[in-house]
């Protein structure tokens, strides 16, 4: 889901309306299907796509129109991403290849992007490239092009020899009026989802923030609602990387479902208060988002535009990741006496409290360009694939895909990890999933650069069969089907 800040939200969403261009627009509230009253839109666009028939975007926001316009910007990422990324003539060539061609500063190494361990890479491996840009200096660097697409859907053609690296992620997608806010909304995904990965869900470290002294008018709403409703709210920190806080937000009501109690927000900002407002409104908004995408099919159909019923009607569940599909079927078939206890010793659990006024904090409007000195001054550099087509700059609109070597993403979910992933296991005592030197049998080669490799003195190793283990029940808290596929499949 995308939350947009803007300062006249019915404009900007005639904006995206237009930066779509011509096609069957669906737009409407799914607040009714949760009972906190949170405003959350869904989108649904058909239209002029390279490689799929529709696509979707979920917001939210403090207000419905703020709403409106969130679910419209995650729409306008989905498309743009589509039509630049699917249109694009990739290069191709392995990187020893296409350093020879571009020189080592113009080429990223694709293990600085979190390769899954025991994957078969190495220089020259034949890959397919993708341009992009270097926020601090202009200069063109080359991506692997699964890196820089969102969905599998935005790779036509046919992959190189030995297939794509990874599955794409819409990690890094951003949209707004605007090229900074596009690209900042897209870094800071980023770095959410890199401080994140292994502190909270099935490996959550139990930091639960002491909210006392909050005093974001919106966020003190938003609570009030919540705990009106019975439900009990738990905000959990993640990470103060680079002086940002990372959270998250958690909770449940006795009475709730798997879905409703498995909503979650996250948020990553300089600002502390407002890192908590986005965390608190998307764990309200979440709960909705969850029922509309898993839940009974019925139920969204009663809310829904008639014309809805055609986008259900053409889900093909057999499309999804098998064990995504499955995950999320097996979930859905539990019984509140098998999941509960795990959800509450697991995604609730406690082991200090950090008091909220003691995070670092910063002006609310940080410039993207100190957020980006602050990532230089750690030797990281910001890359940009511009996603703005035409019709959407006409519009006033700016889409991009963010991506920044060296930090980390789906670690769990695809035993995607590098050095810095590896260094946190390691500095977290985790030798039952990563170690350096000797191979114990059966484990995968992490891929680190040479530099990488001597810093944490040897070769290192990651269990997969281990790490599958981790997630336990909570796997779909990490990756989810696509909207309507597991309802759909479970009732054969």
């Amino acid at each position: 889901m995308t939350a947009v800040s803007t300062t006249t939200p019915e404009d900007t969403a005639e904006r995206f309306r237009a930066a779509l261009g011509p096609g069957r627009l669906l737009e409407f509230a799914v607040t009714g299907l949760d009972r906190v009253g949170t405003p959350v839109w869904s989108t649904w666009w058909q239209g002029s796509l390279v490689g799929d028939g529709g696509s979707g975007g979920i917001g939210y926001g403090s207000t419905e129109p703020s709403a409106r316009v969130g679910a419209l910007g995650e729409l306008v990422e989905n498309v743009s991403s589509a039509r630049v990324v699917g249109a694009e003539p990739r290069e191709s060539g392995s990187l020893r290849e296409a350093v020879r061609r571009h020189g080592a500063d113009a080429v990223v190494d694709p293990r600085l992007l979190g390769l899954p361990a025991g994957s078969a890479f190495d220089d020259d491996r034949p890959l397919q490239w993708l341009a992009t840009t270097r926020l601090r200096d202009g200069a063109e660097v080359w991506v692997p092009a699964e890196l820089v697409a969102s969905e599998p859907t935005d790779l036509p053609g046919e992959p190189p020899p030995g297939g794509w690296l990874t599955t794409p992620v819409t990690n890094g997608l951003g949209a707004g009026t605007s090229r900074e806010q596009a690209v900042r909304h897209g870094l800071l995904e980023v770095l959410q989802r890199d401080g994140n990965g292994l502190t909270f869900r099935a490996m959550d470290a139990g930091r639960v923030i002491d909210l006392t002294g909050v005093t974001d008018p919106a966020t003190l709403a938003a609570l009030d609602r919540l705990r009106a409703a019975g439900i009990d709210v738990v905000a959990k920190l993640a990470a103060t990387d680079f002086g940002l806080v990372n959270v998250d937000v958690v909770g449940s009501a006795p009475e709730d479902d798997l879905l409703a109690a498995s909503g979650c927000g996250e948020a990553v900002h300089a600002d502390r208060e407002e890192a908590l407002r986005k965390a608190v409104l998307e764990f309200a908004a979440s709960r909705a988002r969850k029922q509309l995408m898993h839940g009974p099919v019925e139920r969204v159909l009663a809310i829904a535009p008639p014309a809805y019923a055609e986008v259900v009607a053409a889900v093909d569940p057999a499309k999804d990741e098998p064990r995504v599909l499955e995950a999320m079927l097996g979930w859905l078939r539990l019984p509140a006496e098998q999941w509960r206890p795990a959800y509450d010793a697991t995604v609730l659990r406690e082991v200090e409290r950090v008091p909220f006024t003691a995070l670092p904090t910063a002006p609310a409007h940080l410039p993207l360009a100190e957020v980006t000195e602050r990532l230089a001054a750690e030797g990281l550099d910001v890359l940009v694939r511009d996603l703005t087509t035409p019709r959407a700059a006409e519009a006033g609109v700016a889409a991009a895909k963010v991506v920044v070597p060296g930090l980390e993403v789906e670690t769990v979910a695809y035993a995607r990890i590098g050095e810095r992933n590896l260094t946190r296991l390691l500095g977290g005592g985790r030798d039952d999933l990563v170690r350096v030197g000797t191979r114990p049998p059966g484990w995968a080669r992490v891929h680190l650069t040479a530099e990488a490799e001597e810093r944490v003195g040897g070769p290192a190793w990651l269990d997969r069969d281990a790490l599958d283990r981790v997630p336990g029940l909570f796997f779909p808290l990490y990756r989810e089907p696509a909207r309507h596929a597991a309802p759909l499949a479970l009732a054969g």
